[in-house]
């Protein structure tokens, strides 16, 4: 039994260790076609709503925009679960929130129900075949970025600087978007995102 246990916590680690990868833009090994970019304008495109109907980031955009790259099956990024629902009752009817998972390997289907089972506020989309994941450049979940009223990148990062919430310093995300609310500059545009490596589709 002990060394069934100790093989368990092993593994435990290993997986940890593999889903928390610090990837900064521009790191070498994952293919992406980025097109948006810090201070500069975001352009519309195009994701799956749950019921399997287009939605445009043009529909779903607010005054203030966060888009949130998830997984069903990241253990980092379920470690953020609850403060993504947090963040959302917080600053709802004041920030637009589109929750994006990009994964090839999770389905319409696994998305909806797991959305369901974790009781997410917000709607999720899927991004079929990683395009939005790739014009973003994102690499990993969960990793975040904030646009301005005019459409502008203002951040992009982690949500925390810890997935353990008591371990958290730097509550990136939602900093960022208490400054562009406010209509201050940004006083740390981007952060590093840690988190599994979005599973893309191999072109």
């Amino acid at each position: 039994m002990k060394i069934l246990t100790f093989t368990v916590a092993i593994l435990g680690l290993a997986v940890e260790a593999l889903c928390a990868q610090e990837l900064r833009p521009g790191a070498p090994g994952i293919a992406h076609s980025e097109e948006f970019h810090l201070g500069a304008p975001v352009s519309d495109f195009n994701l799956r709503s749950m019921d399997g109907r287009s939605a445009n980031y043009s529909t779903l955009k607010g005054k203030v925009t966060a888009v949130m790259f998830f997984s069903t099956r990241c253990p980092m990024s379920n470690a953020f679960n609850y403060r993504r629902n947090q963040l959302y009752k917080d600053l709802t009817g004041r920030v637009n929130f589109v929750v994006v998972d990009s994964n090839s390997n999770e389905s319409l289907e696994e998305i909806r129900e797991y959305a369901r089972a974790v009781g997410f506020d917000f709607p999720v989309y899927q991004d079929a075949n990683n395009i939005v994941a790739d014009k973003f450049g994102a690499r990993v979940t969960t990793e975040n970025f904030v646009m301005d009223s005019a459409d502008v990148m203002r951040y992009r990062g982690n949500m925390e600087d810890a997935p353990n919430p008591a371990r958290a310093k730097h509550h990136g995300l939602r900093l960022a978007i208490e400054e562009v609310l406010d209509g201050q500059p940004v006083a740390m545009p981007e952060t590093v995102a840690f988190g599994c490596a979005i599973r893309r589709l191999q072109r």
